[in-house]
Parts: structure tokens; sequence; C-alpha cells
């Protein structure tokens, strides 16, 4: 492992900072309306499936039925309206994890950097950051309106690491899913997965790859103690 000293805490936002109750399924079906609007075959969507690779699949469709760059971006806007207000409906609801803030505040007195990075708009993530009381805490969010290529490809967290000033190995990425340990092992920076209980879509095989794993009855006492042993 890495011995340098960490300058910085990159934290997920949906099950380890918050828990943001979105209705999933609401979502899906919402993106799913659209996207058959728009003439994609019903073999090809699926309420199991993520929106990101739904609408991954459909861009190919549209693609083979001749569709503009501008018409499909447009199609794709549409979906993604759709979804904000599910997420948004999620974000005035949202509340803390149990026992983050003390881990917030342990930050904080240790004049760590702290940033978020999330699948959620970047407005929707500020609005359950502020009602859950913790966005005073962050100097940075990146949300998926905010990078091209999201988690776990690299570019998510170099942006972050670029406005906070800080190098991919002077990092601890927190989250609670697979995607959030394999960016961190992207950039070569050290990680922390939170053994949350999370829907079965989200796999989790990287996250034997996480220096170190939390059970949640374990914030904040090993979850400060983990991050002392990385400054």
């Amino acid at each position: 492992m890495n011995k340098k000293p960490i300058k910085a805490i990159i934290w997920d936002l949906d099950g380890t900072l918050i828990h943001f109750k979105i209705n999933s399924v609401k979502a899906r079906r919402k993106a799913i309306k659209v996207l058959r609007d728009y003439g994609i075959p019903k073999e090809n969507l699926s309420i199991e499936m993520p929106i990101l690779e739904t609408v991954k699949i459909s861009r190919v469709i549209f693609n083979e039925l001749g569709f503009s760059s501008e018409k499909i971006k447009e199609i794709i806007n549409e979906v993604n309206n759709a979804v904000i207000q599910v997420e948004h409906e999620a974000a005035i609801k949202a509340t803390l994890t149990q026992g983050i803030d003390q881990v917030l505040e342990f930050a904080k007195k240790k004049r760590l950097k702290q940033a978020v990075f999330t699948y959620n708009t970047h407005n929707n993530a500020r609005i359950s950051l502020e009602t859950a009381g913790i966005f005073h805490y962050f100097k940075v969010i990146v949300g998926r309106d905010d990078t091209k290529n999201l988690k776990p490809h690299p570019d998510h967290l170099k942006h972050i690491c670029e406005k906070i000033d800080v190098k991919p190995d002077q990092i601890v990425v927190i989250g609670d899913t697979g995607r959030d340990i394999e960016a961190a092992i992207n950039i070569g920076s050290r990680s922390i997965a939170l053994n949350t209980k999370i829907p079965n879509y989200l796999k989790r095989e990287f996250f034997k790859k996480a220096n170190k794993i939390i059970e949640p009855e374990e914030i904040p006492s090993k979850l400060i103690e983990t991050l002392e042993q990385f400054l």
C-alpha cells in the first residue's frame, strides 16, 4: 500500500454519505417510457437494467434506425430530465448516514480536503447534501453533468483531483459500490469500501481490492481509525 499521507477524501454520495431514497423503479420506468415512445423495442428494455446501460443500448439502436446525432442527443436529454425529476423527489428527503458527520468533522480538523463524486446531477447532489446538513464540508461536487466519463472511468476522479489540487496517490476514495473502488484502483489511489445494503444489480467484485472494508455499524470508529492510518 502506498504510504504517502493523504491530503483529501473523495466520497461517493448515495449510500455512503447519505441515504438517498430514490424510487429507482419509477426512474427506470420513466426512462423506458421515453425510449419506447421513440421506437426502442420492448425486448431491449428492462427495469432490472441500470439506466446508464439502457441509454447506452438505446444509442446504438437509434444509430441503426438512422436518427441524427442531434435527435439522439435530444432524446437522451428527455430521458435525463425525466430521471432528474425522480431524483429531485429523493434529494429533498435525503438523510445522513449514521456517524458520518463525526467522520466529516474529523477530516475537517485534520485539514483534509473533501469532495463528492456521484452519478447524480450536480444540483440534486447539492440539494441532498444541504438537506442532510453537510454541504459545507465539501470543496467540490462532480456529478454526471460535470464530466463526460463517469466512474469507474478515471476521468471522474482525475477531474476532482485537478480541481482540489491533489495527486491521485494523495487521496482516499470512500464508497459503497464496486464502481467506487474500481475508480480508485484505476487512478492508483487508496480506497475504503462501506459494506452497506445495495441493489443486486450493483456488483461488488472490486470490494475485496479495497484497502479496507468497513461495516455500517463500524462508522464512525473504524472509519476514523482507518483514515488516521493514512495520514
